[in-house]
């Protein structure tokens, strides 16, 4: 089931639902894409990590964006709850 939702969201979005941006910090941006696989078991495919210059300057409206800045902040730079709370209810809540 999680495959077929997974399979329905990439094909119908064609992207990621859920992006990870980060300024200079590929290791801790790959952390927190883990922690989304692993405690919400949330599969791969729905994940998206992108290197940027300065999270202040995003401009992303998508279903779920974060920012993780040099200093360690995870920033909330957009989030649809009604995709939240009907799409990803199915994973599993740590």
């Amino acid at each position: 089931m999680k495959f077929f939702i997974s399979f329905f969201f990439c094909t119908s979005l064609q992207a990621s639902p859920i992006k990870i941006f980060h300024e200079d910090a590929p290791n801790n941006a790959s952390a927190v894409k883990s922690i989304f696989m692993t405690s919400y078991q949330i599969p791969e495919d729905l994940i998206e990590m992108k290197s940027i210059q300065d999270c202040e300057l995003l401009k992303e409206r998508g279903k779920l964006d974060l920012c993780l800045k040099n200093n360690g902040d995870l920033l909330v730079v957009s989030v649809d709850k009604r995709f939240v709370s009907e799409s990803l209810r199915i994973f599993q809540a740590p």
